[in-house]
């Protein structure tokens, strides 16, 4: 539990659903980090991850306990606080984020008919093999050097690289 805390639920990366407006569009992004990733590396890259959250609430725990210095000393220091949270955060992690895969699908629903933009075909392929992956991790059926192989070949069917992000401007799919 403490380990999923701190590195987050999959070691092969992220899938975020991130619904923009209720029931309107969504964006799915699959970030997949470079096999062979160190513990370490994969807390950095959570904590980034999650910074935006966890950056809020250190800042509001340090305006509370700071209340009493005023007002504007402790909103500065929250902020502060929050704000270099990003700036380290984004220097320790630039270098494991250029290597990282990600890939973006967005769907909207225009007049009942559903629009989606990006790779969806391939972002479901790899999605569905991580998750599976981790499924028989988790069950005992498949060993450590095994689970890093099938790592690397979904990572390595993912465009990108050196920072590049795919999905973006994909062909819309439309389907009722």
């Amino acid at each position: 539990m403490m380990r999923r805390a701190l590195e987050g639920r999959a070691r092969w990366g992220t899938l975020d659903v991130a619904p923009a407006s209720p029931g309107l569009w969504q964006r799915v992004r699959l970030t997949v980090y470079p096999p062979g990733i160190t513990r370490g590396e994969r807390r950095l890259l959570h904590l980034r991850h999650g910074w935006p959250v966890a950056g809020a609430i250190a800042g509001g725990t340090l305006m509370v306990a700071l209340s009493d210095a005023g007002p504007v000393l402790s909103l500065a220091a929250a902020l502060t606080v929050y704000v270099a949270g990003f700036v380290v955060l984004a220097r320790l992690t630039r270098e494991l984020r250029s290597r990282s895969r990600v890939l973006t699908v967005a769907s909207e629903y225009v007049r009942g008919d559903l629009h989606e933009f990006g790779d969806v075909r391939l972002l479901r392929t790899a999605a569905s093999r991580l998750m599976e992956l981790d499924a028989r991790r988790r069950a005992g059926l498949v060993d450590p050097v095994a689970y890093e192989s099938a790592w690397i070949d979904v990572y390595e069917t993912l465009p990108g690289g050196a920072g590049v992000r795919a999905g973006g401007r994909g062909r819309a799919i439309r389907r009722r």
